[in-house]
């Protein structure tokens, strides 16, 4: 059975086996650029409800990270509908760190976008990270087995 350290360890290498963004490692912040998928983290399997989101993008990014955030952008856009069904708070991890920083702590962030689902008391109980899709983050918003919303 894995330990969580060294599951951390297997996850940062299959995050560098995958490729990074050079002016991110340039930069020394450690973020990896995704594959073609994202990643989910989880920090419990029957996570508790979420209350809002927090998106993490980057103010100065290269071309295809920023063709990246703003695919994630668009993506939750879309699975929240208009109105949102939730609150969500925009961060950029290059300009604002200090205000990433408590999500980062509680998991750490190795590809952009990064979207963290908080519960009530600002818990990240979800954290979805890299290419993501509309569907992908409804699936987090109404987890497998959970009855069909009404206002979908």
């Amino acid at each position: 059975m894995m330990t969580m350290n060294s599951k951390t360890v297997v996850l940062t290498l299959l995050c560098a086996a995958i490729g990074c963004d050079r002016s991110n490692a340039a930069s020394g912040n450690g973020l990896a650029k995704s594959g073609r998928a994202a990643q989910v983290v989880s920090a419990n399997p029957a996570a508790p409800k979420v209350t809002r989101i927090v998106f993490v993008g980057k103010e100065r990014a290269c071309d295809c990270t920023r063709k990246t955030v703003d695919a994630g952008w668009a993506a939750l856009q879309k699975a929240l509908g208009a109105p949102a069904k939730l609150p969500v708070e925009k961060l950029q991890v290059d300009t604002e760190a200090d205000k990433v920083a408590p999500y980062r702590q509680q998991k750490p962030l190795m590809a952009l976008p990064a979207l963290y689902f908080l519960d009530g008391q600002s818990t990240v109980v979800e954290l979805l990270q890299g290419e993501v899709t509309a569907e992908q983050i409804a699936g987090i918003l109404q987890p497998k087995g959970a009855a069909p919303r009404a206002d979908r």
